[in-house]
């Protein structure tokens, strides 16, 4: 079936959480992640030895982390293996002219580890802004290569991937979605989009960034590969952080004004 794009005029029945309450959550999740991690580390550091993190969680923590990802804000945004911005609870794509306010500053980053079909992923993620730092991962088991599954690629694949989380809102209606990605050139998109914020908070602190999800490539270089899709943020405008749920300004002039210093 064909994919159809988002349309432009989409209105939510819920009024959306606002960004403050979306960080008071997430930074009660991330100071809950810091302290279990913290409450484990062995007295003296031993690289050779595992970290064992317990699951403290209730059966009705469980079935809700199952069901609906605390770390999940809104609906769940992925760039699919066909090279495209799809939401993943129906695979509708999304247009690049539609504008997101991005939350960049309640970015969650972290290991995620998915179980067995029908068990909870395990999460040691927390906000890059908020101070998280990521754990090592030999920190956290799971290190003998010969158990792990074996990959896509033909090589195992270490069952702890690498994750960053983007929490997005839809600058005509406000929705909240979240631009999920473990892949290097995800991580490298939000990555570039960071920086660029970074830069400008020297000047303009209140400010975050409005971008269009749209998609670049590269030329691999085994010609067998061909062309390789890669997601792109593509910096549009800027909206103030205080009035995130207001239109933004994604004109040429709005984004053209910033002084990115170096």
């Amino acid at each position: 079936m064909k994919a159809e794009k988002l349309p432009l005029e989409q209105h939510s029945k819920r009024k959306p959480p606002t960004p403050e309450q979306i960080r008071a959550e997430q930074k009660r999740q991330a100071e809950g992640d810091r302290a279990q991690i913290k409450a484990n580390l062995p007295v003296a550091a031993n690289s050779s030895t595992a970290l064992a993190i317990p699951d403290s969680r209730t059966d009705v923590q469980r079935y809700l982390d199952e069901i609906a990802p605390a770390s999940i804000v809104g609906r769940l945004v992925k760039f699919t293996k066909d090279g495209q911005f799809a939401t993943s609870d129906d695979g509708t794509v999304i247009g690049d002219d539609v504008d997101f306010i991005a939350l960049v500053d309640q970015t969650l980053i972290g290991w995620v580890k998915f179980g067995e079909e029908g068990e909870p992923p395990e999460r040691h993620m927390g906000l890059l802004y908020e101070g998280f730092v990521m754990p090592p991962r030999d920190s956290l088991g799971d290190l003998d290569q010969t158990k792990w599954e074996i990959g896509l690629d033909g090589r195992p694949a270490d069952p702890y991937q690498h994750h960053v989380y983007l929490v997005l809102q839809r600058g005509d209606t406000s929705e909240l979605f979240t631009f999920a990605t473990s892949s290097m050139t995800g991580r490298r998109a939000i990555g570039t989009l960071l920086r660029h914020y970074d830069r400008t908070q020297r000047t303009r602190s209140t400010d975050y960034p409005v971008i269009r999800l749209k998609v670049g490539g590269f030329q691999h270089r085994d010609d067998r590969v061909g062309w390789v899709k890669v997601p792109v943020l593509a910096v549009v405008g800027r909206a103030p952080k205080h009035g995130a749920a207001t239109p933004p300004d994604s004109s040429l002039a709005a984004d053209m004004n910033d002084e990115i210093g170096f």
